[in-house]
């Protein structure tokens, strides 16, 4: 509701900008819709209300963890949820694209002011980015890390701190990472963030002067088939296909604290760049070998996910258990990553299977039907 009502792009949705994809269309359709006075349907996922339930759980986690290093904790919210505050700073003497809500911060023992922002999450890429970043400050190894750190940042530009901690609750024991404020990579980012609002005002400017009769004025104004014109225009506009083949990683390597390797001897050093650089054209070749294996594994994924449903829809089978049928032996885990691995061990015992139109199989469990 209250990032409805502001005519600024979120600390959290800046990510999408950078990253491209799907968060990115909606972020454009959603700005664009919001010129006149519309937005795409927004519905709570699963996901977002975790996060706020768990919210109360990570100020208390944090304040354990971290509690000898606190004097005073803030929280940035009502009793009844509402973010109390929303921040945002001129940049030079515009104002800024971005806003920012915040979990809460706190005065450190030195008397400085600190952000908390808590997430929640349950993935295993996010597990390994969190201690990759904590050992050795890299921010690139996830994309999903990547929007977080721009989060953080966009967060401290928005309040004019120096430190942001990311609390993560995951796996067994919470985990926190220590964001410094880093004002070339906020510049950086602001760039791209004024590249996209300079698409999305070019794309009400030709609504306006396109369409405006056809959609606007026309006495029998429908929003869905409107909405379909955004989104079809913004899947056409330049910045949103930038985005497709953008290399995130290549464009904010330069932001990664590394430590210069210097090689005196000429001989050594040249060996080791021609080695670096094979690496680089092997890791390039095996990334477009993969893509092309991806493209020929669609239709192979789609015909399994397919049958997988049909079974499942036609035999309610429980989870994690495991089924006979003839002589195939069989365990369903539809929480696999791999599609391949979700009905495990579809292993007839024999070349040929023949069954006549009245057999009847003995099983262990009866499933209803």
């Amino acid at each position: 509701m209250q990032r409805n009502e502001l005519d600024r792009y979120g600390a959290s949705e800046v990510g999408n900008v950078l990253i491209g994809g799907a968060g990115l269309k909606d972020l454009m359709i959603n700005r664009v819709l919001k010129y006149f006075g519309m937005s795409l349907p927004f519905e709570e996922n699963l996901y977002m209300l975790k996060g706020k339930e768990l919210e109360n759980l990570g100020f208390r986690e944090f304040v354990k963890a971290h509690g000898d290093n606190i004097d005073i904790l803030y929280k940035n919210k009502y009793a009844n949820g509402v973010d109390k505050y929303n921040y945002f700073k001129k940049m030079g003497s515009a104002e800024s694209l971005v806003g920012s809500t915040i979990d809460g911060w706190f005065i450190n023992n030195a008397g400085d002011l600190e952000l908390l922002e808590i997430k929640n999450s349950d993935s295993h890429y996010m597990s390994s980015a969190i201690a990759e970043y904590n050992k050795n400050r890299n921010f690139l190894s996830s994309k999903y890390f990547f929007k977080y750190y721009v989060q953080a940042q966009m967060q401290l530009a928005c309040t004019g701190l120096e430190y942001c901690n990311l609390f993560f609750l995951i796996d067994a024991a919470p985990v926190n990472c220590k964001i410094k404020r880093n004002e070339d990579l906020i510049s950086k980012v602001f760039e791209f963030v004024n590249k996209c609002e300079l698409e999305i005002i070019n794309l009400k400017k030709d609504i306006y002067s396109k369409y405006r009769e056809e959609y606007l004025m026309a006495h029998n104004f429908n929003e869905e088939t409107f909405i379909k014109l955004v989104e079809d225009l913004v899947e056409r506009s330049d910045f949103y296909n930038s985005g497709v083949e953008f290399d995130w990683a290549k464009e904010f390597v330069e932001y990664v604290d590394c430590v210069d390797l210097e090689i005196r001897d000429n001989q050594a050093a040249e060996n080791l760049a021609c080695d670096l650089m094979e690496i680089d054209s092997i890791q390039k070749e095996l990334n477009r070998i993969q893509n092309e294996n991806k493209k020929r594994e669609k239709p192979y994924k789609d015909r399994l996910k397919m049958l997988i449903y049909n079974i499942t829809n036609t035999c309610p089978l429980i989870e994690q258990l495991n089924y006979r049928f003839g002589e195939f032996v069989f365990t369903l885990d539809p929480k696999k990553r791999a599609i391949s691995d979700r009905l495990r061990g579809l292993l007839p015992t024999s070349g040929a299977l023949f069954f006549l139109s009245n057999i009847a199989f003995a099983n262990t469990v009866s499933v209803p039907m």
